[in-house]
């Protein structure tokens, strides 16, 4: 048993060993999706300052992810997010619950991310969506099932420091293009949009929905399965309060290049009609500075990047799987490499399954219900388990099953899929449940709270 849990704890967390630089760059590389790169840049291209406004959102979160929870997950000896808020319960319904929220959370987040990667890739290279999507899964599965954390936190940090340079060269290149001058730079996208790229669009401008949409991206980043695991692979709280550290550092420069290349590729590409839409804004920036060579640069990076985001839920989905279900429902069967690596292969099938049936869905709506589901479900409990003295089994349970089910009803309810996708009538205007259910998650753990404690 010991040495099983030796091999898995090598498997998943490389022996808790990795060190605190390449430890922040596998964050920085988890975190750091293609949307957060070619997203980015294609809504400064469309929408102008709204992409700056998100990624102060993101980085608010990345910031209270660094005080409220860096050292402390690391103090656990926690494996998954289960294991965290399950300390000193040992509760078979919490564990059950808490570990399929946290796989459900990883497969939609990996069903995003295939897409995402499918339909790229697909208009990078030529390729039909269901070979680019079949060639992705193969691909990272076998990085994954051979080389667990090990491989995958080479790919996540070689990918960062990849990504860093590329986003480098090409802000030179757009500076360049302005003489290295910021002002001109912004005066000339002042100049083409009569200042409206400078000002945050009617989306975001005021509202209860804007709201809960930046509560769900602040929050929904503290409990994301695959982000929080990185925590779990270093030595001690010292090596994780650094790496988070480092790591928001390292998103905050990240987020200032996208900043000047989205602005650099409004000017640069005005007036264009870009061939794959607005989503391939930096490919036709990239192509404009450097030519086809640029063009193929990030075409690599594009997939290195794929495979280093999937790695890291993967592997997430495969630990929730591994050290939480099958040892609670399977009693008789104690965790070892072989059951990681077969759940390695359910969880790949199950998300190219998925995304080859969403084929089409709007990306931004799918990446919002993981953030918000995050937010409203496994933030609370999570905060309190840290913070709460009156924390308690029955409050996490509770909180845990009407987070979720709530934030489930309230998507299915929202315009996007009651009236858009089943032609119902509107029930509420409202898109981002986290808002509405993150207090009752709140409201239920301190209702049932250990009066003793408190």
């Amino acid at each position: 048993m010991a040495q099983n849990h030796q091999s898995t704890d090598q498997f998943f967390l490389v022996g808790r060993s990795v060190g605190a630089t390449q430890n922040a760059l596998a964050l920085t590389g988890d975190y750091l999706s293609a949307a957060a790169f070619l997203g980015s840049i294609a809504m400064y291209f469309a929408q102008g300052m709204d992409s700056l406004f998100y990624a102060v959102a993101t980085m608010i979160g990345w910031v209270l992810l660094l005080v409220l929870f860096s050292n402390k997950l690391r103090r656990t000896e926690a494996f998954t997010f289960s294991d965290v808020i399950n300390h000193g319960f040992n509760s078979r319904r919490l564990k059950v619950l808490s570990a399929s929220t946290s796989l459900l959370i990883s497969v939609f987040y990996l069903l995003v991310q295939l897409m995402g990667a499918g339909t790229l890739l697909s208009l990078l290279l030529g390729l039909d969506y269901t070979i680019a999507l079949l060639s992705i899964g193969v691909l990272t599965g076998v990085l994954v099932f051979f080389g667990g954390m090990k491989a995958t936190t080479l790919v996540q940090s070689t990918k960062a420091l990849l990504l860093f340079i590329f986003a480098a060269i090409i802000s030179f290149l757009v500076l360049k293009n302005f003489h290295f001058s910021l002002p001109q730079l912004f005066a000339r996208v002042a100049e083409l949009s009569d200042f409206k790229a400078l000002m945050p669009s009617p989306a975001i401008s005021s509202g209860i929905e804007q709201i809960s949409l930046i509560l769900g991206l602040v929050l929904g980043l503290l409990g994301l399965p695959h982000i929080l695991m990185r925590f779990y692979t270093v030595k001690d709280e010292q090596t994780a309060l650094y790496s988070a550290a480092a790591a928001t550092f390292l998103i905050a420069l990240f987020f200032t290049f996208n900043l000047l290349i989205g602005f650099g590729a409004f000017v640069l590409l005005n007036g264009q009609v870009l061939e794959g839409g607005n989503n391939m804004a930096l490919l036709h920036l990239a192509q404009l500075l450097g030519g086809s060579v640029f063009e193929w640069i990030l075409a690599f990076l594009v997939f290195v990047t794929v495979l280093a985001v999937i790695a890291g839920l993967v592997m997430a989905a495969s630990a929730g799987i591994t050290q939480d279900l099958i040892p609670t429902l399977l009693p008789r069967q104690s965790s070892n490499v072989f059951i990681a690596r077969v759940s390695v292969i359910a969880v790949f099938l199950a998300g190219v399954g998925l995304a080859y049936l969403f084929e089409g869905v709007n990306l931004a709506f799918l990446f919002g219900i993981a953030f918000a589901w995050v937010a409203s479900a496994h933030f609370p409990v999570m905060f309190c388990r840290f913070y709460f003295k009156g924390f308690n089994e029955k409050g996490a349970f509770y909180s845990l099953l009407i987070g979720s089910l709530g934030s489930l009803i309230f998507i299915i309810s929202s315009n996007t899929v009651w009236v858009n996708i089943l032609g119902f009538s509107e029930l509420h205007p409202y898109r981002s449940p986290t808002l509405f259910i993150l207090p009752f998650s709140f409201l239920i753990i301190w209702l049932l709270r250990d009066r003793k404690k408190t």
